[in-house]
């Protein structure tokens, strides 16, 4: 039977279905805020609360598919110093220039104050902070007409616990145990018992999407699934079985502490295939730019009016609108500060040789990869 790993190497570690994922997952959050925008956030999460199952499972498989394929990449890394620094030049441009246009041309265009006072208000001021994970949603005088008043980027929330997860995997692979799957193992069990435990504590709250402390888990359990790609079956009837488990475990929200792993495996198998790449994912990666801009331009459409503030106009004018924008900031911003990774790598190649100290993540990527080769050795015996 194939596992994750021989499916990952028949696609030479690049499969499309990573990119089709990322892409789909945007466009469908771009779909579920043309509620918010157009009906007003309380009848909006009455029809959402009756099709939680897919609201809950669009981020738990973002954050998921983010653990696997972040993992990768820390392996790949020969410090902490690459693997930020590559976290940092994936997300902090593309959102400073998003942060930069959302408050400087959509702000004066839509604020209802004097221009002078809409510069000189405190909200304009620490909108700003957006870049650096401090996330503030408002700017002053800006859509407070819409369905959904005040709100500019409401789709930020997720950046601090993305952040988080970036954090927790450094820390995990300073202490080695990222390194050593066995020990991940162990604190991925202990982590699930702790979160059945809370999710008990807290049984009162049933929110539309999963609780961030379990998307965060969603996120580590595909750090699991990528450290024990070799081991875990690449397979549809395990697939079919692990959505049903989800959608067991989400259909109430008194089980949600369970779905992470269910789901991330449903993310790993399904980004895992490999279907024709067409030029939506071969030309770019557009899936981060749809994320940033598609809620501020929905908003922006919602400003005009009742005859386009129905949620099905408003998407299929704020879609098509926003991938415009996606590819722009791809080739204009994302691509261009991706390709700085080349000097963040010399850097670390100088700390690393004055560093001795250092050398303990060298010594841990040796183990991993050594582990992994017995494991591909041992599963093809």
């Amino acid at each position: 039977m194939l596992s994750l790993a021989d499916q990952l190497a028949l696609s030479r570690n690049r499969p499309a279905g990573f990119d089709y994922m990322r892409i789909a997952l945007a466009a469908s959050i771009i779909g579920l805020h043309s509620l918010n925008v157009t009906l007003g956030l309380g009848r909006a999460l009455e029809i959402s609360s009756t099709v939680r199952i897919g609201v809950a499972m669009i981020l738990a498989l973002f954050f998921a598919l983010s653990g696997f394929l972040v993992t990768a990449s820390l392996l790949r890394c020969g410090s902490l110093i690459s693997f930020l620094g590559q976290r940092v030049l994936r997300i902090v441009p593309a959102l400073a220039v998003e942060t930069t246009l959302s408050a400087v041309i959509i702000g004066s265009l839509f604020t209802e104050l004097p221009l002078a006072q809409y510069v000189a208000d405190p909200k304009f001021h620490a909108y700003f902070l957006n870049i650096v994970g401090d996330i503030h949603y408002e700017l002053p005088g800006v859509f407070l007409r819409n369905p959904l008043p005040d709100l500019v980027n409401a789709q930020l929330w997720t950046v601090p616990y993305e952040l988080w997860c970036y954090v927790i995997l450094a820390l995990l692979a300073v202490t080695t145990i990222c390194f050593n799957r066995v020990a991940y193992l162990v604190f991925l069990v202990i982590a699930q018992i702790g979160l059945v435990g809370y999710d008990i504590y807290r049984w009162d709250e049933v929110p539309i999407q999963l609780r961030p402390h379990l998307l965060v888990f969603c996120f580590l359990a595909g750090v699991g699934f990528y450290l024990w790609r070799d081991r875990v079956p690449f397979n549809r009837t395990a697939c079919l079985l692990a959505l049903v488990l989800c959608a067991a475990a989400m259909a109430t929200g008194r089980g949600d502490a369970l779905a992470p792993v269910p789901a991330a495996y449903v993310a790993c198998y399904l980004g895992l295939m490999n279907p024709r790449r067409s030029w939506i994912v071969s030309s770019g990666d557009y899936s981060y730019g749809l994320y940033l801009y598609g809620f501020v331009i929905q908003q922006c459409v919602a400003t005009f009016g009742a005859p386009v503030q129905h949620w099905y106009l408003n998407l299929s004018i704020s879609l098509p609108i926003a991938f415009g924008v996606a590819v722009a900031s791809w080739h204009l911003v994302e691509k261009h500060a991706l390709g700085l990774r080349g000097r963040v790598e010399q850097l670390e190649a100088a700390v690393l040789s004055r560093m001795s100290i250092i050398g303990f993540w060298r010594r841990s990527q040796e183990r991993a990869s050594l582990q992994a080769r017995l494991g591909n050795s041992s599963a093809s015996l």
